[in-house]
């Protein structure tokens, strides 16, 4: 698995505001970590104005498609290039029994009711874009979570965001995690209008 990897850059040092190098792992990941709580923002959410209608619209949780057909379509598209989340269970591992995964992970815990907590945190890497590797401004953090949590994440998107569609809920305004439309539309109807 280790030979499949593609990033294999490490970070090595890293300057803290004072100008000391650390080069302790830990010196290094707490600096990291500090850099990215100040860049991490919390929204207010008493500006959402979409709540309401979600609440009075016919939304069941019975619309998202959490069939083992429809979970082992998703297992056997996994990409196994991409990196295991915190519970270590790698895509190419899951690719390779989705059908033997297919039925437990799709009566998994959205019908009982519990996320398990390996679904609920996640490693968070550092990658480096540019500019002095010693500097922690120059690394941005990737969040690597569950492989199986992030199938049942996107089957429970697809459903809502049909949901959505059909009900005329979402704005046509909104560009973020909507199909065919990226931050390219967005900008390109902004210069148009």
């Amino acid at each position: 698995m280790r030979q499949l990897q593609t990033v294999k850059d490490r970070v090595v040092a890293l300057k803290q505001r004072d100008g000391l190098l650390m080069s302790n792992n830990q010196q290094a990941a707490d600096v990291l970590a500090n850099y990215f709580g100040e860049m991490f923002t919390r929204e207010d959410e008493a500006g959402i104005s979409y709540q309401e209608e979600m609440e009075n619209s016919a939304w069941k949780d019975t619309d998202v498609d959490l069939s083992s057909v429809s979970v082992l379509q998703k297992l056997r598209n996994l990409k196994v290039d991409k990196s295991p989340g915190p519970d270590g269970i790698h895509p190419m591992l899951l690719k390779s029994c989705a059908k033997a995964v297919a039925e437990p992970l799709s009566q998994a815990s959205f019908n009982v009711g519990i996320i398990p907590q390996d679904w609920k945190t996640a490693n968070v890497i550092p990658i480096f874009k540019k500019g002095s590797k010693t500097d922690a401004a120059y690394y941005r953090p990737v969040s690597l979570t569950s492989v199986p949590c992030k199938i049942m994440e996107s089957l429970i998107k697809a459903g809502m965001t049909s949901f959505l569609d059909e009900n005329k809920i979402i704005t046509d305004r909104q560009y973020g995690f909507m199909k065919q439309r990226s931050c390219l539309t967005n900008l390109l109807e902004c210069f148009e209008s």
